[in-house]
């Protein structure tokens, strides 16, 4: 045996000796050892390995940190080599912390391993194909391994996993989950069914249910080394238990609110049989008709059913129980009640199901009168208000009232109008203007268009007081208004029971009475009814001086158009013809005008304009600006100066915007003058529509050219334009109200009036100038002004 000098070596060359592979690593984990055992074992070389990392071997970087980690953290490792050694063996290690932060292993060859195979083969074949979720976590709460169901169960996979926490893995819910896994790592106690509720990786995942088991995994000395997790999904099972409790609950609440109803209702519950009719007595029903058991029985209860719906309810109780499918009940109808009055009812029953059919109904009866007559009232209001905005005087205001009053609201209405001016006695005198009486009804008795009250009568007391009345019609109070024997008769014959009366001002005094009756069986009218005929009578007031405010417009309106849209002259050489539709029919008036005048020297100037706005102003805008520019034109001709049309518009221009007259108005402005045998149109464009000019054989074509318009800019250059117009031509001017329309996208407005001109211009030119006004295809509801001119052939 050969001697050495140093214990070191001598150390050194037993471990190279030793027929059992050892090998040690640095603190950084780099390989300082690997004896010829270890080469035998494993058949890599120690020049292969000293001096590499362990994750530079043939363990997988995760691996290798893992093994390490437990290392590092003073904890002994072994295990089965991952990867196939270069010598086929089956090669275990061990390995465990040593001095200075280096690691020192063992590995060995197991001869018979056999056994140990088959147990592996059967621990991994259980973990694997478990049912359950099943997962192994370090002391510190990282993933060790997880098995394939729990990848099933909540996706991802085994990588996304090991080496983390599960709040590392999984945020919040993994933090929830974790709360198990780290009591029971503390004090070693079992936990099991814990419910887990949540989203998983990081609230990407669906909401789930999981029931989680955690228990402590102990090394053989007894030291808890990690923990076990049993992991089962119970998302379904739980999501039918929330199903099954809710339904119960909704169940529970039906139950309690169809009891809390029966409760709050039972004055008026019963009981019919499948088909709709009654074999059971309904005592809190038949309080309300007054009708006796008897009465009641079958479809006798119908009877207390007014006849307008009685009818209408029996085929819906036949199509409820011919129904496959029947549901809840509902019907609203009149119903005669025990004092012999018809009152609003709600009807609503649910069925009662056996053996898949129903076999009975089981209902109620509200009272909705009071309701139901608001909502009339409302109805009644708002018609009559619409109504009565759609009439243009004051008497078809008032017979527009009384058609949205009767029959919604009463059997008869009247309008009384009363003379104008102070009444001479207490008696009041005046003419009935509006009578309307429901189909039913006999027209009143005739007794003329005049009528005198006496001061006792309520259309009186109403006009003297200035106050609504609600009156009841009794024979008794007939004769004491002064009504003759004739009217007491037909009171009684239509069953007049009660009247509503109201004045109608305007301007402060009571000009009108409006008056209400009901009768048969319409409800008697109350104090909710005397409320609405005042609202109804204010705002008949109202509309009243509204349409007298408009007569008088109509009537100036009317004189100015007259003064300002004459005929035009009669021109030697030419037809003239003008046609005029204002957008506000009603005023038959607007800002679009036309005119031609004879000027010195024997022209003709012809001009259309258009004035912004369809109302009073915009005519009065309108007339100042013809008068103005007549006055221009005769006098720029008569003194010899610059009469060009250019020259005529730019002094109107700054004329008007001098006297702020107008900021906004499209103007064209011509003369037609004989020059030889031609006659010739010259023309200065204030922003207008072009004129249209058709030669005979030849298409209707545009004059195109125009300036700015008036009111905007008195400085801006004006020029004249200037065409011949052969015999036979017509020329034709127009405002925007005859081509424009709301939408033209494609621009069609001034090819269609175009063809509009051509396919009449072989009329009589009055006649078209109707084809044209009748035949437009603008829809802007504009103003429409034109002016044809026709050159004698």
């Amino acid at each position: 045996m050969r001697s050495v000098d140093r214990p070191a070596d001598v150390l050194a060359g037993v471990v190279e000796a030793l027929p059992a592979g050892i090998f040690a690593l640095d603190a950084s984990g780099r390989f300082i050892l690997w004896n010829a055992a270890a080469e035998r074992l494993t058949g890599w070389a120690a020049a292969d390995v000293v001096g590499h990392d362990v994750s530079g071997s043939t363990l997988d970087v995760r691996t290798a940190d893992r093994i390490l980690d437990e290392l590092r953290e003073g904890r002994a490792f072994s295990g089965r080599l991952p990867a196939s050694t270069a010598t086929g063996r089956s090669v275990y290690f061990r390995a465990a912390p040593g001095p200075g932060g280096t690691i020192v292993g063992l590995l060995r060859d197991v001869v018979d391993t056999g056994a140990e195979d088959e147990a592996f083969a059967l621990l991994d074949a259980l973990w694997e194909t478990a049912p359950v979720g099943l997962a192994y976590f370090d002391i510190g709460g990282r993933y060790r391994r997880v098995n394939g169901a729990v990848l099933d169960m909540d996706g991802g996979s085994a990588d996304d996993r090991i080496g983390r926490t599960l709040e590392e893995v999984h945020g919040p819910t993994g933090a929830a989950m974790a709360e198990g896994l780290i009591a029971t790592l503390a004090d070693g106690r079992t936990r099991t069914d814990v419910p887990v509720q949540g989203r998983l990786w990081h609230g990407r995942g669906p909401e789930q249910d999981w029931r989680v088991n955690y228990y402590a995994v102990r090394s053989p000395d007894g030291t808890i080394v990690g923990g076990g997790v049993v992991i089962t999904d119970a998302t379904a099972a739980e999501r039918n238990r929330r199903e099954l409790a809710a339904v119960a609950a909704e169940r529970e609440h039906a139950l309690n609110r169809y009891q809390s109803l029966v409760e709050a209702t039972s004055a008026a519950v019963w009981i019919r049989d499948a088909d709709g009719s009654a074999s059971s007595d309904a005592p809190a029903l038949r309080a309300i008709t007054g009708q006796t058991a008897a009465e009641y029985m079958g479809w006798g209860f119908a009877d207390a059913v007014h006849p307008d719906h009685r009818d209408g309810l029996r085929r819906a109780w036949r199509a409820a129980a011919a129904a496959e499918l029947a549901g809840v009940f509902t019907r609203v109808y009149r119903l005669r009640t025990a004092a012999g009055e018809y009152r609003w009812f709600r009807t609503r029953a649910v069925p009662v199901h056996a053996g898949g059919r129903v076999v009975e109904w089981v209902g109620t009866e509200t009272d909705i009168d009071d309701a139901m007559r608001s909502r009339e009232r409302l109805d009644v209001l708002a018609e009559a208000t619409y109504a009565m905005k759609a009439a243009l005087d004051p008497e078809g205001e008032l017979a527009a009232l009384a058609e949205a009053v009767v029959p919604a609201f009463a059997d008869l209405c009247r309008v009384y109008l009363f003379d104008p001016g102070p009444q001479r006695s207490r008696a009041v005198s005046g003419r009935r203007s509006v009578t309307r009486v429901a189909r039913w009804m006999r027209h009143p008795p005739a007794n003329g268009e005049r009528f005198a009250f006496r001061d006792s009568h309520p259309i009186a007391r109403s006009m003297r007081t200035g106050t609504p009345m609600l009156v009841p019609i009794t024979t008794d109070t007939m004769q004491e208004w002064g009504a003759g024997g004739e009217q007491v008769r037909w009171g009684r014959e239509i069953g007049a029971n009660s009247m509503l009366v109201a004045p109608i001002e305007s301007r402060g005094e009571v000009v009108a009475a409006l008056l209400l009756m009901s009768c048969r069986d319409r409800a008697r009218y109350t104090e909710d009814d005397l409320a609405f005929v005042r609202e109804l009578a204010e705002r008949a007031s109202i509309a009243f001086d509204t349409a007298i405010t408009f007569q008088q417009s109509r009537r100036v309106s009317v004189a100015l158009q007259s003064a300002m849209l004459a005929t035009p002259p009669a021109h030697p050489g030419v037809e003239i013809e003008a046609r005029y539709l204002p957008a506000a029919a009603e005023l038959q008036i607007g800002g679009d005008w036309y005119d031609a005048f004879p000027l010195p020297g024997g022209g003709l100037a012809v001009g259309v304009g258009d004035v912004v706005g369809h109302d009073l102003p915009a005519a009065a805008t309108m007339g100042q600006l013809r008068s103005m520019l007549r006055g221009l034109a005769h006098d720029s001709s008569s003194e010899g100066g610059d009469a060009t049309p250019s020259a005529v518009v730019a002094r109107l221009d700054r004329v008007a915007c001098g006297l702020a007259v107008t900021a906004f108005t499209t103007l064209i402005y011509g003369t037609l003058t004989r020059c030889g045998e031609r006659t010739l149109f010259r023309w200065s464009n204030a922003g207008h529509p072009a004129p249209v000019l058709v030669v005979p054989g030849a298409a209707p074509r545009l004059l195109r050219g125009a300036d700015v318009v008036l009111g905007v800019d008195p400085e801006a250059g004006r020029h004249d334009r200037e065409v011949e117009l052969p015999p036979g031509s017509t020329l034709l001017l127009y405002t925007d109200g005859l081509m424009e329309r709301r939408d033209d996208p494609d621009d069609r407005a001034a090819a269609e009036l175009l063809e509009l001109v051509r396919s009449g211009v072989d009329l009589p030119l009055p006649a078209f100038c109707d084809h044209l006004v009748r035949g437009s295809s603008a829809d802007t509801g504009d103003d429409i002004a034109v002016l044809a001119v026709r050159v004698d052939a």
